[in-house]
């Protein structure tokens, strides 16, 4: 039986796009996980980061025009596993510090995002 690596954790989702937000955090609650926003702002992202911690992030790139970098230092910081999801190549709006880490591109097959962010959790892990 498959047992998802996700099971019980919390996942932080940073996405702007109502339908995607929705989409993943149904995907996520599916597999167990407590879902933490979505959240369309990295404000907002933080806030929530602020309330509690997470085990991992799903983090859209660019956020009507923002970045989503202020929450992936604050992460990186913590030692929390994210991934970034991004509809086009919007690594220019990253720092260069970001440009190595896990990107998917939109739309992001589940089975992809769950193996990926997996692979991050268990990455952080074995540190």
């Amino acid at each position: 039986m498959f047992r998802s690596p996700l099971l019980e954790r919390r996942i932080l989702v940073v996405e702007d796009n109502f339908v995607l937000a929705e989409s993943l955090r149904f995907a996520l609650e599916e597999l167990g996980c407590t879902v933490i926003g979505p959240a369309p702002t990295a404000s907002l992202a933080l806030q929530l980061l602020a309330d509690g911690p997470v085990d991992a992030a799903i983090l859209d790139i660019d956020l009507r025009g923002t970045s989503s970098a202020a929450v992936a230092e604050e992460l990186a910081r913590c030692g929390t596993p994210f991934v970034f999801l991004t509809g086009y190549e919007s690594a220019a709006l990253l720092p260069e510090t970001f440009h190595s880490r896990t990107r998917l591109s939109k739309p992001v097959d589940p089975q992809e995002l769950v193996r990926t962010l997996g692979a991050e959790l268990e990455r952080c892990a074995v540190r």
